[in-house]
């Protein structure tokens, strides 16, 4: 018996009916499962991503800037603040007629109209149309009541002191960025933390709510050890040097000693940060970025190292060949025509044969090493931008005629930074203090993050820095054996220090130049108990005078004296060096100042100290006569007035003093 077909689960259908009803069910179950797949990985498996696009679309995180940190001097004055300045924005979206509102915007502001129509028409939603303008600008802007056009307020940078300290306090951009001076190398720490706040917009972009609000933290508070007072005296004082004596550039820096502060360091040309659109790239911070072979103020390191070394005393004759030293090839000159001098009378006279003999007997090592010790050759990591190394050389490498020179100044290079420091440490007992220009940090919370220290080393013995104070007061002395400096007068002080006056290397004449120099002078105030290191350098003089005493030496006398009265005297109690004796009466006939490789016309020739040979040849050089009193070497001499050619008695006898064996000349190029 045959199985009966299965009954049909839908009675009355066809079987084609059927089977679309089959197919359409399929397909649903199909469509249905492919949904709520997708809608899966909408809400599960991609959720984060979709998430961030809604952000993206209707919520917009905003920032404002936060007030950046000031800038302070040591007694707490302003030298960079944060002010509110008022700029104009444009929604170019919500602007109808660019046209007419870039024309009541270009009277309003005074700007080009086609400017301003590039700016509106960009189809930006916000867009700077004008920024940090006057309150006038502001105010005609508002009362325009231009749609799309706003005026918001932000933080404009402002410097109280104008030019003044203009390349050490350096500046910020637009933005708030530091881009020089102190302003670039502590930006992270005076730029603060922006604020931040989530904006939800509709789908036309416009604000609907604000929330989430994180509150600006603002920059740190930096305090210098700029003294804005001095800052200004020195400023002045090397502005006015460069100008009057028309060179090309200028230095002035003073400094604490024992601390290591920076109280002032003036560069000149200079720039004002506060006037838009300045070029401050000329006027770079000459006293940590430009090097120089500054010539005779490097003479009292040679010595100050000498004496440490016990290779000389301060009192040792030495006979410095009546300024003129025949080395290998080349002549060492000295202006004055001095026959003996003392180590001591070496800096005072600023003998180059002098100074070169005792580097020669010192040795390239042990000078070398000696510089290092002063902090040459190194940065001094000041807390500045662009710092330079400076160049000293390894002393093993040194030829003799080289290491002759590198004695008073050639073949070495310096910023007037280390040279600051390294006269500090003859004045502070020996020892070295790394040069600071920040006194503390104070974050925007009102924590301490950073305050100023002093670590100290020693560079030569207290020994030998007491030997050095009365031979850098020694320059200043006047009369028939002055000093270099002898014609400087510091109001209210008696001080101590070193001309320079260094011939330029040309390129172009693969030489020293003979006519253009750098003039300098390095000292300390007062020298009974030095309180300030003033360093001035003059680069380039052309305007007749190029002597360190005559171009640098102004800008010494007037900071250390107006400067140097702002400084405290030192506490109760405290020891006090012995000044030398007190220089003796002007005379007005014998100021002069010695530079390298220019030969003056003595009054007369100098016999002194001379034997009877040496004596007979510079008289027979100097076309006079001379009368031979007694036998040995020549102890005193006199003119006779009534000869009628130029005759000088000389007075000879066992007991003058002899003079330091002559140094054997060596080989190589000479002296510049």
């Amino acid at each position: 018996m045959k199985p009966r077909p299965p009954k049909p689960t839908t009675p009355g259908l066809s079987r084609s009916a059927r089977h679309r009803a089959y197919a359409a069910a399929a397909f649903m179950t199909i469509l249905f499962s492919g949904v709520g797949y997708h809608a899966y990985g909408l809400q599960v498996t991609d959720v984060e991503h979709y998430r961030t696009l809604a952000d993206r679309q209707h919520v917009r995180s905003l920032e404002v800037a936060a007030p950046r940190g000031a800038i302070l001097d040591r007694r707490g004055r302003p030298l960079a603040v944060t002010t509110d300045a008022e700029s104009v924005f444009v929604n170019s979206r919500e602007v109808k007629d660019v046209t007419a509102t870039s024309e009541k915007l270009a009277a309003a502001l005074g700007l080009s109209q086609g400017e301003l129509e590039a700016r509106l028409g960009s189809g930006k939603r916000f867009a700077w149309v004008a920024r940090r303008v006057t309150d006038a600008q502001a105010a005609a802007v508002r009362a325009a009541k231009l749609p799309g056009i706003g005026v918001t307020t932000e933080p404009r940078r402002s410097y109280p002191g104008g030019v003044s300290g203009g390349p050490v306090i350096g500046i910020a951009d637009i933005d708030g960025k530091g881009v020089d001076g102190i302003e670039l190398a502590l930006d992270e720490a005076l730029t603060g933390k922006r604020a931040r706040f989530t904006a939800v917009r509709d789908a036309h972009g416009k604000v609907l709510l604000e929330d989430g609000l994180v509150e600006a933290t603002p920059g740190a508070t930096v305090t210098l050890t700029l003294d804005r007072t001095i800052q200004g005296i020195a400023d002045a004082a090397i502005a006015d040097a460069v100008i009057k004596n028309r060179a090309k550039s200028g230095v002035a820096i003073v400094m604490e000693v024992g601390t290591g502060r920076v109280l002032a360091l003036a560069s000149y040309p200079t720039f004002d940060p506060n006037a838009p659109g300045t070029s401050h790239t000329a006027a770079r911070d000459r006293g940590v970025t430009d090097t120089y072979e500054i010539g005779s103020v490097m003479k009292p390191f040679t010595v100050a190292t000498a004496l440490e070394d016990g290779v000389t005393r301060p009192d040792e004759l030495w006979d410095v060949e009546g300024g003129s030293w025949q080395v290998g090839p080349k002549i060492i000159r000295d202006v004055d025509h001095d026959v003996q001098l003392t180590t001591g009378e070496i800096i005072k006279r600023s003998s180059n044969v002098g100074a070169a003999k005792i580097g020669l007997r010192l040795g390239g090592e042990r000078l070398a090493a000696g510089l290092r010790a002063f902090g040459f050759g190194k940065r001094t990591g000041i807390e500045l931008p662009g710092e330079q190394n400076g160049r000293v050389r390894d002393g093993k490498t040194w030829r003799e005629i080289e290491l002759a020179t590198i004695s008073f100044g050639y073949g070495v290079t310096v910023t007037p930074l280390q040279l600051a420091a390294a006269m500090g440490a003859i004045a502070d007992g020996g020892m070295y203090s790394p040069p600071r220009i920040i006194e503390r940090i104070v974050d925007g919370d009102g924590k301490v993050v950073r305050e100023h220290t002093n670590e100290k080393h020693r560079a030569v013995s207290a020994r030998t820095a007491a030997q050095m104070l009365p031979i850098l007061q020694s320059v200043f002395d006047k009369g028939k054996m002055a000093g270099t400096a002898g014609t400087i007068v510091v109001p209210g002080f008696i001080c101590g220090g070193k001309t320079g006056t260094a011939h330029k290397y040309d390129p172009a004449l693969k030489g020293y130049s003979p006519d253009r120099y750098v003039s300098s002078f390095a000292g300390l105030a007062p020298i009974d108990h030095p309180r300030i290191v003033v360093v001035a350098v003059v680069d380039d003089p052309s305007g007749g005078d190029h002597f360190g005493s005559k171009v640098a030496g102004p800008v010494f006398a007037r900071v250390a004296s107006e400067g140097g009265s702002l400084i405290p005297p030192p506490p109760p109690g405290a020891p006090v060096a012995k000044p030398a004796a007190k220089p003796a009466a002007v005379d007005s006939a014998d100021q002069r100042d010695p530079a390298p490789f220019d030969e003056a016309v003595p009054d007369g020739p100098d016999f002194r100290g001379l034997g009877v040979a040496k004596a007979l040849d510079r008289a027979r050089a100097a076309g006079v006569r001379v009368e031979l009193v007694g036998s040995g070497r020549v102890e005193s001499q006199e003119e006779i007035v009534d000869a009628a050619v130029p005759t000088y008695r000389l007075v000879i006898s066992e007991r003058a003093p002899r003079v330091v064996a002559r140094d054997a000349a060596v080989d190589g190029p000479g002296a510049p």
